[in-house]
């Protein structure tokens, strides 16, 4: 009762990816792949065939490969073709099906989605949702194992940079030296010339020799004689000859400017600064550019919204935090004070040196300790709060995708968008919608912009902005197929600079109590967003 194999193939029985769940030499799966094409009957209706201990059930994926479920017979066949149509949707989603090549080279990411799904040969309860976000899951140490690599590679090019400064310096002094005696000699050489020519000395003119650059004297002497200089010793003409090490040399100086024209284009983290740089950007979100005063509000939340395709709330949680980023030391010790309207039900907690009680009494957040103050230059969080719900009035946008299948052999789907929470304004909005792998939808009406991502097998509506104004919308499309549930999940992305939950800064004041001057910003960042 188990599932054996889950392979991707094609239509004459190459298998591209597989994945066994019991134990099977690959001769066998291979054996099993090939005379897969040969017992289907051509014209027939459902995607399962037989064999005395074997059933196959297999779905198209693309136009030349089959996604193939490997099982026994006495499993059921029902559970077989759901955990069949959630591979290749997986498969679908993580490369491009149309392309055999992509298929192969992204095979390692296919095998990891079947593990997720069939664990020792049982189906695990798993959705394409969480499918995604286990496969896309982000990795710190990852990160950071990314930002030490990315430091040793730069150590590497200033120390490559340093050596070739270094050289070329040698070459030059080595020119520098080489001048003087090059002047001696050709002092001597003079000399040379009359005695040998009149005492009848043996004399080898060296301007017979193929002539070489004379490149170090260039540089190093402009107002060089116009008289070749002869010496016995011919180590003064070579002076001007090419060194040794010039070729490699050359090569090193062309790859230094390829190295430092990289360096500008990556902007790889100092490597001193790395570690508080990595440590910062997990404590807090990057900030975006802008004119931060001597006291920064940074209001940061993050939303995970999670609706079945009915309608009812699955999950729903939202975290946020108040942060301070003083640079002033004037300001700091500094009293913030806040406005709030927990009608959320949110969990707020305080910093540990925090008056909380001051905090409760009078909405201000001030050090319990009036002699210490916070660190400069860094930020620094003050407030937290956590809401979680399960009532479907607290999404702030809704999205009802609703497919039909026609009588025509198309699926017709409409989506509904609705701003529930009007005091929110949400720019760059994309509601992505899967498609059936190389379907091409026919787009009746769209409030927006649409576009299809074929790569991915999505149609992506893009709205500018939803706010009270622009509160809700449509897309109404048609696209050729027989499964209404290939239209999930429907995930939605957006920016918004507004906090869902209701929390505000009043004012904050110094020491002396004066009111001061403060820069502010605020960001709701939607984690998940998905209806499935």
């Amino acid at each position: 009762m188990v599932i054996l194999a889950s392979s991707i193939c094609t239509k004459t029985g190459k298998a591209l990816a597989s994945r066994q769940f019991v134990e099977m030499p690959r001769t066998r799966i291979e054996g099993l792949l090939a005379s897969f094409p040969k017992l289907m009957v051509p014209g027939q209706q459902h995607t399962t065939v037989e064999t005395d201990t074997i059933r196959y059930l297999y779905q198209p994926i693309g136009e030349e490969m089959y996604a193939v479920l490997i099982t026994t017979r006495q499993n059921n066949i029902v559970q077989d073709m759901d955990t069949l149509h959630l591979m290749a949707r997986a498969v679908s989603d993580i490369c491009d099906v149309t392309d055999q090549q992509d298929v192969v080279l992204r095979g390692f990411d296919i095998i990891l989605a079947f593990d997720e799904i069939i664990t020792q040969g049982y189906r695990d309860n798993v959705d394409l949702a969480k499918l995604r976000m286990i496969t896309e899951m982000e990795s710190q140490e990852e990160k950071i194992q990314e930002i030490i690599e990315n430091n040793k590679q730069r150590e590497a090019k200033q120390e490559l940079k340093r050596q070739a400064k270094m050289f070329d310096q040698q070459r030059r002094e080595a020119a520098k030296r080489g001048m003087g005696e090059s002047s001696m000699g050709g002092m001597g050489s003079s000399g040379s010339i009359l005695g040998g020519g009149r005492m009848g000395g043996s004399y080898e003119p060296l301007l017979s020799r193929e002539p070489e650059p004379v490149r170090s004297f260039a540089s190093a002497s402009p107002t060089r004689s116009n008289t070749p200089s002869i010496s016995a010793n011919a180590r003064g003409m070579r002076l001007g000859r090419k060194p040794k090490g010039a070729d490699a040399m050359g090569a090193m100086q062309n790859e230094i400017d390829l190295t430092q024209s990289l360096m500008d284009n990556m902007s790889i983290v100092d490597s001193t600064a790395a570690p508080a740089a990595s440590a910062a950007s997990r404590a807090t979100p990057t900030m975006p550019p802008m004119d931060m005063k001597g006291v920064h509000v940074q209001i940061e939340e993050h939303i995970v919204a999670v609706v079945n395709r009915d309608g009812g709330l699955e999950q729903m949680e939202v975290k946020g935090d108040l942060s301070l980023v003083i640079s002033d030391p004037a300001y700091a010790n500094v009293q913030v004070g806040v406005v709030t309207n927990n009608k959320h039900n949110a969990q707020v907690k305080t910093h540990p040196k925090v008056d909380k009680r001051r905090f409760n009494t009078d909405a201000v957040i001030a050090l319990k300790d009036a002699a210490s103050s916070f660190p400069l230059s860094q930020p620094i969080g003050v407030l937290k709060w956590r809401i979680v719900s399960t009532n479907e009035d607290d999404i702030p946008l809704t999205i009802n995708c609703w497919p039909s299948l026609s009588a025509t052999g198309t699926v017709d789907v409409n989506i509904e968008y609705e701003l529930t929470h009007p005091k929110l304004e949400l720019n760059g909005v994309v509601i992505s919608i899967p498609l059936p792998p190389g379907a091409q939808p026919t787009v009746c009406d769209v409030d927006g912009v649409y576009e299809v991502d074929r790569a991915h097998s999505t149609l992506e509506w893009q709205i500018p902005t939803i706010d009270a104004s622009n509160s809700n919308g449509s897309l109404d499309f048609s696209v050729p197929g027989t499964d209404a549930g290939l239209f999930f999940p429907v995930v939605v992305s957006f920016a918004c600079e507004k906090p869902y939950y209701d929390i505000d800064v009043s004012g904050i004041t110094g020491a002396d109590n004066e009111a001061v001057d403060f820069s502010q910003n605020i960001a709701l960042i939607p984690d998940q967003y998905a209806v499935i």
